[in-house]
């Protein structure tokens, strides 16, 4: 019997994440080159808004720098290549655990498989379009949030992983966790909450925490740890900019162009969609609506974690779009 796509994509991705995380590591040289004591003021408490409050990933690296006496570019090239890992992996799972992939046949998983390695390889091409450390680590959160959605654990396990990742979202990217878990909370107030791994009103409940979690540690950094903070010369609205700049909007459609597919797809609602890929994508509307307004366009590797986070909602979309399969759907499905 032939082997599934399961090992040829593994060393496919394994791949992509050590040359993206080469390519990582001559950016962020050149990076430090130009600028020795880049991201310092991040550690020192004196960098503006909003990189002062995305403490995280920066913090980390540079205590594991001091202790491992590495330089800080080696470790957040590091710390790049195990989130991509994670990240990539976990959504191939969170893929070959659809029902639509399973229900594929083996011609299916290959197309399924293919198509996933040729959309995660197109995201990270962006990946120093504007590079910043905690893109790879946010991907690798929303990742594991995304298999807490999608694959059932016990009740207290999967509650506890969401809080711890939203405490760790908290202090890399708040925006990305806020909208995130709204967007789940919108799902949950639809039939299609039903088909999360957690009970409806059990995800409702961790979400609403998550989200109080994740404000209380934004309104901690900003009032308390950094209150001296501000934006400098960089506008807080970037709306009225982005819409100057028609040059500003071609990044914007050559990177979208895919969440734009997934989008008209799931509108038509001809195809059948999982409630944790839905409620992803509610969250990356919302993140949509809050990067256009207070975040420049061009910079798409902003979206770049969403993005990744819907690979296999899209892939699952195009499984059914171009191949012939048919699954019936399940309770708490589209």
């Amino acid at each position: 019997m032939m082997e599934g796509p399961k090992k040829v994509v593994s060393v496919l991705l394994s791949l992509i994440v050590l040359s993206a995380g080469f390519l990582d590591y001559w950016s962020y040289s050149q990076a430090f080159h130009t600028e020795p004591g880049i991201w310092m003021d991040v550690v020192g408490g004196t960098a503006d808004a909003p990189n002062q409050y995305r403490v995280g990933v920066i913090d980390t690296a540079y205590f594991l720098a001091q202790h491992t006496h590495l330089s800080l570019r080696y470790m957040l090239t590091v710390l790049d290549v195990i989130a991509g890992f994670i990240a990539l992996f976990v959504l191939f799972l969170v893929l070959r655990r659809s029902t639509v992939y399973r229900e594929a046949g083996r011609t299916g998983q290959w197309f399924g498989a293919a198509g996933f390695v040729v959309l995660v390889q197109f995201y990270l091409a962006w990946l120093l379009w504007y590079q910043r450390p905690e893109t790879l680590p946010t991907a690798a959160i929303l990742a594991l949030a995304v298999l807490l959605l999608a694959v059932p654990l016990r009740v207290g396990t999967a509650m506890v992983g969401f809080l711890l990742l939203a405490v760790a979202q908290g202090f890399v990217r708040a925006d990305v966790a806020f909208a995130l878990h709204a967007g789940i909370l919108l799902v949950c107030l639809t039939p299609l909450g039903r088909g999360f791994a957690l009970q409806r009103g059990v995800q409702a409940s961790t979400s609403v925490v998550s989200l109080l979690m994740v404000v209380g540690i934004q309104y901690w950094l900003m009032r308390w740890m950094f209150p001296q903070t501000g934006y400098g010369r960089t506008a807080v609205f970037q709306l009225l900019l982005n819409l100057s700049s028609a040059a500003s909007w071609i990044p914007f459609w050559l990177f979208m162009g895919p969440f734009a597919w997934t989008v008209w797809m799931v509108v038509r609602r001809r195809e059948r969609m999982e409630a944790a890929g839905v409620g992803v994508l509610a969250g990356a509307l919302i993140f949509l609506g809050m990067w256009l307004v207070v975040g420049r366009v061009k910079e798409v590797r902003i979206f770049l974690p969403f993005a990744l986070a819907l690979a296999p909602l899209t892939v699952e979309l195009a499984m059914q779009r171009f191949l012939p399969v048919r699954v019936d759907a399940p309770s708490g499905s589209l």
